[in-house]
């Protein structure tokens, strides 16, 4: 007898319907059948068994294949059965391993396998099946393309924070210039370049160093070259870029860049607080690897930390040399003249000047006696306390101490940085070394110390002032006839007095009391001199700081760029001063009288002013200042939004500097 098959059990996938079917598991798993309750169609499976299976399709309105003749009508029997193309095994992720390589791989084969199935029974799959996995496909590479930009981002971002940090390490400028420039061509992957520096007198871009540039920079052909995207940019302020010189539009007035080989351009405004520095150029020539628009804004932040290290390290300069000439004045100058002359910088001129000052000289009486009962240890010990003492009654009414000499003081007031009331402040001076003085006699005598009185002389009068002596040892001082007077007018006065000259006098005699000693023969002098004795002073109230403007114009410190009449390219200047007819410019570029210029240039509101026509009314040599010119002009045409842009900004300068 024929033994019963005994039904296996199958489970549509879709309604979870169950039947039991009288065919063996290993027979139905290669059919596809029909669930009579949903329609759906799919191939039974069964774990169980080790073979693989066709992917199971999604539900699908295809009319079922007719069922052959046959016990069941449950199940449909397969139909021209078409072979399950062996699945690839699962992608097995490498330790490592980009995930998103691993996505996009599974992805990617999961789309061959649909295509291969669809290719033998294009049924078996339904089209938007087919067409939802391509979508996934496309959104994981643009998802993975996401991915790297930010990965490259951030790694720009570290590159960058070292560089910036590299850049602040360094405080000398000329050292850190080439590593600006070394770290530009690193970073924005560039073949060459150069950064370019506004004098801060002149205004004139001038390249401060350079890399791959050869003939381009030449002596001769530097400063053309910096006259048409570097000085467009430094004026706009707006960077500059291309990926082909060759073919872009703009290129085509900057002649010194359609003779180069420059391929792909990028130039950026070195700015610090709004203010700009100079500008970086760079370029890569035909056949190497180009510039792409997104370096831009890395290149824009390159600049910005170039500019805060370049600014941190002329501070640095600045300071240094500052702590020099401080170190080096303070030995005979005081806080208060050293403070004049740094703020005067390079337009102070130390030695050979001839000047109206006081000189004032004092003297102990009596110092032999003082000094024979004592040691030279002592002794020096004590000199040294009373100089200080009175070098501070000199400092204090801004005096400019000479020297000492034995137990002699010389002081010079009004000189090197000239004061109309020199003689008041030497007297006061003078009035104050003396109470000083007893001062610290009754000290040392309190403390069982010898003791001694002084006297002090002052005169008024013209001197020659100067760094005096050899290249070796230079000191600063005065010689004339006004300063032997000084001396002869200290010997002149009793201990514990001071006594001027008649030419002090007439300067301080409205607010001084004082007795006339009457004249005097002085050595060296055919007439007699007539004496003083000062009791007193009260000097008048100083107002230094009061200075009424007279001009209608306004300080200014702009940028601009400039085209002279018959002169090939564009030249850079910084007007100093500015009103609505006319302006006073400086320029590393010389220009004549008449000439004809148009000027171009923005506010600090970011408002430009443009093509200003202007005549040449001066020209002059900075000789203060060193190499540039001083260039006056007088505005003769220009369009009325630039005079309503103007006008405005010169009359809001000019309020302002009044309150």
């Amino acid at each position: 007898m024929e033994q019963k098959l005994a039904p296996t059990r199958i489970q549509c996938p879709e309604c979870q319907a169950v039947y039991r079917v009288g065919r063996p598991a290993a027979e139905l798993a290669k059919m596809r059948v029909k669930c009579k309750k949903c329609e759906y169609t799919f191939t039974p499976t069964f774990p169980e068994l080790e073979f693989s299976a066709p992917v199971a399709p999604a539900r699908t309105n295809l009319p079922s294949p007719p069922a052959p003749a046959g016990p069941s009508t449950l199940v449909n029997p397969p139909v021209a059965q078409v072979p399950a193309p062996v699945a690839s095994p699962p992608t097995v992720p490498q330790a490592g391993a980009d995930p998103f390589d691993t996505l996009e791989e599974t992805v990617g084969g999961l789309s061959r396998a649909i295509y291969e199935i669809r290719q033998q029974s294009p049924e078996a799959i339904p089209t938007n099946i087919s067409s939802q996995v391509g979508q996934i496909a496309d959104a994981i590479v643009g998802v993975k393309r996401q991915v790297g930009s930010l990965r490259r981002a951030g790694q720009d971002l570290e590159n960058l924070l070292e560089v910036s940090n590299a850049l602040n390490q360094e405080t000398h400028l000329a050292p850190l210039l080439e590593l600006i420039m070394d770290s530009a061509i690193k970073t924005l992957n560039a073949e060459r370049g150069f950064l370019m520096l506004k004098n801060q007198t002149t205004g004139a871009l001038d390249v401060s160093v350079a890399r791959g540039m050869g003939e381009a920079l030449a002596d001769d052909e530097s400063r053309e070259f910096s006259t048409g995207i570097a000085s467009t940019v430094a004026n706009d302020g707006t960077p500059f870029f291309t990926a082909n010189s060759k073919g872009d539009d703009r290129v085509a007035e900057f002649a010194s860049v359609m003779r180069s080989d420059a391929r792909a351009v990028l130039c950026v405004p070195v700015d610090f607080h709004e203010r700009n520095l100079g500008t970086l150029y760079l370029d890569n020539q035909a056949g190497a690897p180009g510039f792409t628009e997104d370096l831009l804004r890395l290149a824009a932040s390159f600049a910005s930390a170039s500019a805060g290290a370049i600014e941190n390290a002329r501070l640095y300069e600045n300071i240094r040399e500052e702590t020099a000439k401080r170190s080096n004045l303070s030995r005979y100058l005081s806080p208060s003249v050293v403070d004049d002359i740094l703020k005067q910088g390079e337009n102070f001129e130390l030695g050979g000047a001839t000047i109206d000052c006081s000189v004032l000289f004092s003297d102990v009486v009596g110092f032999t006696s003082f000094s024979e009962d004592l040691t030279p240890i002592e002794l020096v010990k004590l000199m040294n306390e009373y100089f200080t003492v009175m070098a501070d009654a000199i400092f204090t009414n801004d005096g400019t101490l000479d020297k000492f000499i034995g137990d002699a003081t010389m002081a010079i007031f009004g000189a090197p940085v000239h004061d109309p009331h020199h003689a008041a402040m030497a007297v006061d001076a003078g009035l104050n070394m003396l109470a000083a003085c007893d001062k610290l006699m009754a000290k040392w005598k309190s403390e069982g110390k010898p003791t001694f009185q002084m006297r002090v002389g002052v005169n008024s009068g013209p001197v020659v002032a100067g760094n005096l002596g050899s290249p070796q040892r230079m000191d600063y001082t005065v010689i004339g006839d006004a300063v032997n007077l000084a001396s002869r007018m200290e010997s002149s006065s009793e201990a514990g007095t001071l006594c001027i000259s008649e030419y002090t006098w007439d300067l301080i005699k409205d607010f001084a009391k004082a007795e006339d000693k009457g004249p005097i023969k002085v050595k060296g002098k055919s007439d007699e001199i007539r004496v003083f004795h000062v009791f007193s002073i009260e000097p008048p109230r100083q107002d230094a700081h009061h200075i009424e403007r007279t001009s209608p114009r306004a300080v200014t410190e702009i940028f601009t760029i400039y085209s002279q009449e018959g002169i090939d390219g564009t030249r850079q200047g910084i007007i100093r001063d500015l009103s609505e007819g006319g302006a006073m410019a400086h320029s590393g570029f010389a220009a004549e009288a008449g000439n004809l210029v148009k000027l171009n240039f923005s506010l600090p509101s970011g408002e430009q002013v443009k093509e200003i026509s202007a005549v040449v009314v001066r020209v002059s040599s900075i000789e203060d200042e060193g190499a540039g010119f001083q260039i006056n002009l007088k505005f003769v045409d220009m369009d009325e939004n630039s005079r309503t842009i103007l006008g405005t900004y010169v009359h809001s300068q000019i309020e302002k500097g009044a309150d």
